[in-house]
């Protein structure tokens, strides 16, 4: 598979298998993660490992409790509700594998940075037939002291994006691209 199909045909997966992924391809994917652009290539990220289904399951419970709890009127996770509030919906879709990439600076470019190596990280598990989903719900409760002590995040660190990773239980569907809103500031040729 070459990178435009892999670009073109990658969707999030919201169904995993129970079948471990191995530390090697953890490994291995996260060295391609780590090929990413970064500025001045000062590769500000520290990827964190969450392979124990009870770990993540704790993760994906206190995650919909703190989301609950501090939902407001008018938050973008008001249309969430129903879902967390059921107890068979699980945050993480019982992935087998969770990698957190943390910003170890806080600056936006840090973040940036994390951001592009979460796109390879979820590119180059496509071309292996294993699946990901980048889990934003769960970040805030990640942030918080409860979470950063149980994934052992460093101060010093800032969760970016979560995502899981495994063997898709089904293949993702497609909801479609809509074409870009292309603002061009000369003429196009």
């Amino acid at each position: 598979m070459d990178a435009v199909e892999a670009i073109r045909h990658r969707r999030a997966v919201r169904a995993f298998t129970d079948t471990p992924v191995t530390t090697a391809t953890l490994r291995s994917l996260i060295e391609l993660a780590v090929e990413a652009p970064s500025a001045i290539n000062w590769q500000p990220w520290v990827f964190v490992v969450a392979r124990k289904r009870e770990t993540l399951w704790q993760i994906a419970e206190a995650a919909k409790t703190y989301l609950l709890s501090r939902m407001e009127p008018g938050s973008p996770f008001v249309r969430f509700r129903d879902t967390l509030e059921n107890p068979a919906f699980d945050i993480l879709y019982h992935a087998p594998a969770l990698i957190v990439i943390c910003a170890t600076a806080p600056e936006q470019q840090a973040a940036d940075d994390c951001a592009l190596a979460a796109q390879n990280l979820m590119l180059a598990p496509h071309t292996q037939d294993l699946g990901t989903c980048c889990i934003g719900l769960a970040r805030p409760w990640l942030n918080q002291p409860d979470g950063r002590a149980l994934l052992r995040i460093p101060a010093s660190c800032t969760p970016v994006p979560p995502i899981v990773l495994g063997q898709p239980a089904e293949a993702p569907f497609s909801l479609g691209r809509g074409p870009p809103d292309i603002r061009w500031v000369d003429a196009p040729d």
